[in-house]
């Protein structure tokens, strides 16, 4: 089931932080070395990185740089592989 989308958009980006009307979807960093631009961003899909040249449109997108784990698995006995240590037998 889809989300139901809001009337009004709202998506700002505040010290690398990006917000929207959902809340906050991602972190990001843009780093200029020599000609080129590197950003970092880290959200939902996981870390991702770009390198472009300022001005010209040029840019190399959406390079993968490694997966985050997902955060909103509860952390229950019954999701754990491991079994419980505490048992009342004892």
């Amino acid at each position: 089931m889809t989300k139901k989308r809001s009337a009004i958009n709202f998506r700002k980006t505040i010290f690398g932080i990006e917000i929207t009307e959902n809340g906050v979807q991602s972190f990001g960093k843009s780093v200029k070395l020599g000609p080129f631009q590197v950003t970092l961003n880290a959200g939902r899909s996981g870390i991702l990185g770009s390198v472009a040249i300022p001005g010209t449109g040029i840019s190399k997108r959406r390079i993968k740089l490694a997966e985050l784990p997902d955060f909103n698995t509860p952390d229950l006995p019954e999701h754990n592989k491991k079994p419980d240590m505490w048992t009342e037998d004892e």
